[in-house]
């Protein structure tokens, strides 16, 4: 089966988030099942003088500009990356401090038209987020009896981020005025790829099975929950991997002394003792509570910063890492400086300080309001470390409490400080039964968080969009 992915990002080429992971993954996972797998990228660089990766092949041209095509080979998968220096030689990929680039429509609009360039031999086109989403409709719109039939999916990595836009892009990025329709490109007033997308391609896919529920509702739906439904015959929802070549404590560079189950504790230990002397925390025996994540209410820090007094007097210290809204992060800093042996914020991206976090912390702590998949808990799990989450998304997936035969983790709802502090409380009776915590880490270092099962799924949807199957991926 000849497959391309089409994506604004992709690890180890380009990444803002988990949308770079998983298509740094998935088409390595998916080429291993025997596929003809393409990737298709912006070539990001930072200078004109900073060639893009492999080999130029060839030319594009849209909207008036033209690049060069460049194809590099690796892990079994042909990366195609599009150049054109006016758009993507940037200093960030979407956005500045100060706020997103202006010309984002016209950039991704050059993007999906040129990817359309390099993909007619496709049998499966995969476009992921709003970058991607004018694919599916440019492709529906156009009238081309030359190209062959095409099935296009696309995959809703986070439905906050749809690529809304002015009126005028629609001139600005040639696309029809007569598809600006309430059942196409207009929302509100406004163009939304994203839509476009949504309504146009053959399936739509999210990164967890929860996830596809809830979008279907006001609370989560973002105001789209109105198009997905009129589509939830063709909405699926298949579980992120793990890319466990990347995040393995066995050979994880990052680890004072990397580990395996039968070392787990003597690693874990090691690393926490590393974890304190490098955020100049004094040594302790006491668990910590580890985060790595986006500062921002939608990822709870609202109730980390709520909780954080009572957390204390359970007897965790607390680590958090990342960055996000001023407000949080004052707060953090605020309470490294009233305990600075026990609170440690490092408002930064820093990979070996998150890989050190995820192994010497006792409890990783993921109290999202909304989580499309997530992949902190997986590695955390995969690390030894017991997720503490709030139920939802695909933390709700991937996580089971402790109260559970096959639990692997602490889970609470509703999402209040005083429902986290519980949790905690549950974490800290069971840390007093040893043998009662080594058999829960033991079930979480055991789970398959592999891409190999989501792969799977993936072809079997693939191949009941071209009619080779009865039936599309499980939901």
């Amino acid at each position: 089966m000849r497959l391309a992915h089409v994506v604004s990002e992709a690890v180890p080429f380009s990444k803002t988030g988990g949308l770079a992971d998983v298509a740094g993954a998935l088409p390595k996972a998916q080429a291993a099942l025997g596929l003809d797998v393409s990737v298709v990228l912006p070539a990001h660089r930072l200078t004109v003088q900073a060639p893009p990766p492999g080999t130029p092949v060839g030319t594009v041209e849209a909207l008036g500009l033209q690049g060069k095509v460049y194809e590099l080979l690796q892990d079994g998968v042909r990366f195609l990356f599009l150049d054109c220096p006016p758009l993507f030689v940037r200093p960030a990929l979407y956005s500045l401090p100060e706020g997103d680039f202006p010309d984002n429509p016209m950039r991704f609009a050059w993007f999906s038209r040129a990817a359309l360039q390099v993909t007619q031999d496709r049998q499966v086109i995969h476009v992921h987020d709003w970058q991607a989403a004018l694919v599916p409709f440019l492709l529906a719109c156009q009238a081309d009896s030359s190209r062959p039939q095409q099935a296009t999916v696309i995959t809703i990595h986070n439905l906050a981020y749809q690529g809304v836009f002015p009126p005028w892009v629609l001139s600005a990025c040639q696309l029809p005025e007569a598809y600006f329709t309430m059942e196409c490109l207009e929302y509100y007033g406004q163009v939304n790829f994203l839509k476009a997308g949504l309504t146009t391609a053959s399936a739509i896919t999210t990164v967890s099975p929860t996830y596809a529920r809830e979008i279907l509702n006001p609370a989560f739906g973002c105001g789209l929950e109105g198009v997905l439904a009129k589509r939830q015959d063709r909405l699926f929802g298949i579980l992120n991997g793990l890319d466990e070549d990347l995040w393995d404590p066995a050979r994880d560079a990052a680890l004072p002394l990397p580990y395996t189950r039968e070392n787990l504790t003597a690693g874990k230990e090691a690393a926490a003792q590393e974890l304190r002397r490098v955020l100049g925390m004094s040594p302790s025996s006491r668990p910590i509570l580890g985060m790595v994540s986006r500062i921002t209410e939608q990822k709870g820090a609202d109730v980390l910063v709520a909780a954080l007094e009572d957390i204390l007097q359970l007897g965790f210290d607390v680590v958090v890492l990342g960055t996000g809204e001023g407000r949080f992060e004052e707060l953090l800093k605020a309470a490294q400086a009233a305990h600075p042996d026990r609170v440690a914020v490092a408002l930064r991206f820093d990979d070996r300080l998150a890989r050190l976090i995820y192994a010497g912390s006792t409890l990783f702590l993921m109290p999202s309001r909304w989580e499309p998949c997530g992949l902190g808990q997986m590695i955390a799990m995969r690390y030894g470390t017991l997720p503490v989450v709030h139920a939802t998304g695909g933390l709700a997936d991937t996580v089971r409490d402790a109260s559970q035969p096959d639990g692997n983790g602490f889970v609470f709802s509703p999402l209040t400080p005083q429902e986290l502090v519980r949790a905690l409380q549950r974490a800290k009776e069971l840390l007093a039964q040893p043998e009662a915590w080594q058999e829960l880490q033991r079930r979480a270092v055991g789970q398959d968080f592999s891409w190999k099962s989501s792969a799977q799924k993936y072809l079997e949807l693939y191949r009941w969009l071209l009619g080779l199957e009865p039936t599309g991926a499980r939901r």
